[in-house]
């Protein structure tokens, strides 16, 4: 489960630059940033800028904070509008730090009155009808929130309890990683790949490989998605997942997950493997292939090693630093 961390409740003190100020004023008013980059340069540096500054790493949540510590003047309250349990639990959600591509399932997981049960599709429906209703983006109704009284300066961006990859908020952490940079490490480490990472950030291809690019090279130089996804854990960049221990511990599967952070190429990965551990290939190739089957993607299988208690930050990803299996580790020609 995520544990937010202390800092995101008390984000350091800010004071806007003219250009932030500029940007700030036009996204919460609901504008997206290609469309504010149109009239201003600097817009994406703007952005990153404030929300190192309030701790978080989510647009919405930029705007809720802008608004909640009176850094933008909050609109004039007006009416508000006859909601359903729905839309006012989705509408309040918007102010959560998480990704916007885990938003919907956690807002339809949690929150609504006891008994009322709702799908994530009844979610998206009911953001699609607000943002439609208000002519804005979905940061942008957080604006409108505010106005109707839906949202208000004492409520918490930390969102609730959830099992999403998730990012530290900028400041936390042994990287000065970009906002930016810890959503792609998050969206990898959930499992998406580098275009599934750019849709759900809503960016390109290209930007979100330079992102992980440069954070390859924060990490001390890694080459492998997986020895990323490893050393960002161990920094404390993504936030670790509460463990859950594995059934097995003494088991092959164990064993083989242990050594999934080894910073080598794909197709060495097996091999170094079954150097390292003594497992015979067979062996090392069957579980590999379960984990892969069960996760999707290598960056989620180590992600979710730190879930199950296999990986930690003794976890080595230099396949130099693998100690010889000792007398007691399985060996090859073993069946499991």
């Amino acid at each position: 489960m995520y544990a937010p961390p202390q800092s995101i409740s008390e984000p350091p003190a800010l004071v806007l630059t003219a250009r932030q100020r500029e940007v700030a004023e036009l996204i919460v008013a609901g504008q997206t940033s290609d469309q504010a980059a149109r009239s201003i340069s600097g817009v994406d540096q703007a952005i990153a800028g404030i929300q190192a500054g309030l701790g978080v790493n989510t647009v919405r949540a930029m705007c809720f904070r802008l608004l909640a510590l009176g850094l933008l003047p909050a609109p004039v309250p007006c009416a508000g509008p006859g909601l359903d349990p729905v839309t006012r639990t989705a509408w309040e959600a918007l102010r959560w730090d998480i990704l916007d591509v885990d938003l919907v399932p956690l807002a339809a997981s949690g929150g609504l009155p006891d008994g009322l049960q709702v799908s994530a599709r009844e979610v998206t429906g009911a953001l699609d009808r607000l943002t439609e209703r208000y002519a804005t983006t979905r940061h942008g109704l957080i604006r409108a929130g505010f106005a109707h009284g839906v949202l208000s300066g004492d409520q918490s961006v930390v969102p609730p309890e959830h099992g999403f990859a998730a990012p530290t908020p900028p400041g936390v952490g042994e990287w000065d990683a970009s906002p930016a940079q810890r959503r792609a490490l998050a969206l990898r480490a959930s499992g998406r790949d580098t275009a599934g990472c750019a849709v759900a950030d809503g960016t390109t291809y290209n930007a979100v490989t330079g992102r992980l690019t440069v954070s390859k090279r924060l990490a001390g130089g890694v080459r492998t998605h997986r020895a990323l996804i490893h050393r960002a854990l161990s920094a404390n960049v993504l936030q670790r997942p509460a463990p859950h221990p594995h059934p097995d511990p003494s088991g092959y599967e164990h064993t083989v997950w242990r050594h999934f952070a080894l910073d080598v190429p794909d197709p060495a990965l097996a091999s170094t493997i079954g150097t390292h551990t003594g497992l015979g290939m067979h062996i090392v190739h069957r579980h590999m292939s379960a984990l892969r089957k069960r996760y999707r993607d290598d960056c989620a299988v180590v992600y979710q090693g730190w879930r199950h208690g296999v990986l930690d930050t003794a976890t080595p990803t230099d396949p130099t630093c693998c100690t010889d299996p000792a007398p007691s580790d399985p060996v090859s020609g073993g069946v499991r």
